[in-house]
């Protein structure tokens, strides 16, 4: 074999191996568990979502169907009506533990993006540490509310017996 023939063999093997890399990412280890470091719970936050997530992975591979800018099944290409990656409240919706759905399941088995070039490796666990985050920290304000709730109905319940006990006193005094 010519050594010209050989190198033209080692150059496409090397080209084949680089485009199939560069077409199928490997998808980063770990499920939706809503598990995330406190130090890291600001990735679930709303402005983490607007100045990381939407220009480093929404925009570039989501809102061309699932943009707030799309309206009908024809403009959105069949995506699901409100559900919108340029939208903080739209798009954290379709986070969830629930198996087999959400965000993070339709990208690690690779049905989304349909079209076009798939998320590199390190945008994919961007995504995954961005649901964990953002259920971490929507679980964290549901405690901070329950507690704060807690307070409070503690405080009506007895502002409601003072109220009723007050009426009482007054329907007695009117007598029979």
């Amino acid at each position: 074999m010519s050594v010209r023939l050989q190198a033209l063999m080692r150059a496409s093997a090397a080209f084949l191996l680089f485009f199939l890399c560069a077409c199928d990412p490997a998808v980063p280890a770990g499920e939706v568990s809503g598990d995330c470091r406190t130090e890291d719970l600001y990735k679930g936050e709303q402005q983490y979502f607007d100045e990381v997530m939407v220009p480093e992975v929404f925009e570039v591979y989501c809102t061309v169907c699932h943009g707030s800018d799309k309206i009908g099944a024809v403009e959105r290409k069949g995506a699901t009506e409100g559900l919108n990656y340029d939208d903080f409240e739209g798009s954290r919706a379709w986070n969830t533990t629930f198996p087999g759905f959400g965000t993070w399941h339709e990208m690690q088995v690779q049905t989304m993006p349909p079209m076009g070039r798939m998320p590199s490796t390190e945008e994919l666990q961007l995504v995954l540490d961005w649901v964990n985050c953002e259920l971490a920290a929507r679980q964290a304000d549901d405690d901070d509310d329950s507690a704060a709730g807690d307070d409070d109905d503690d405080s009506a319940a007895g502002d409601d017996d003072d109220d009723s006990a007050a009426e009482d006193d007054d329907d007695s005094a009117l007598g029979p």
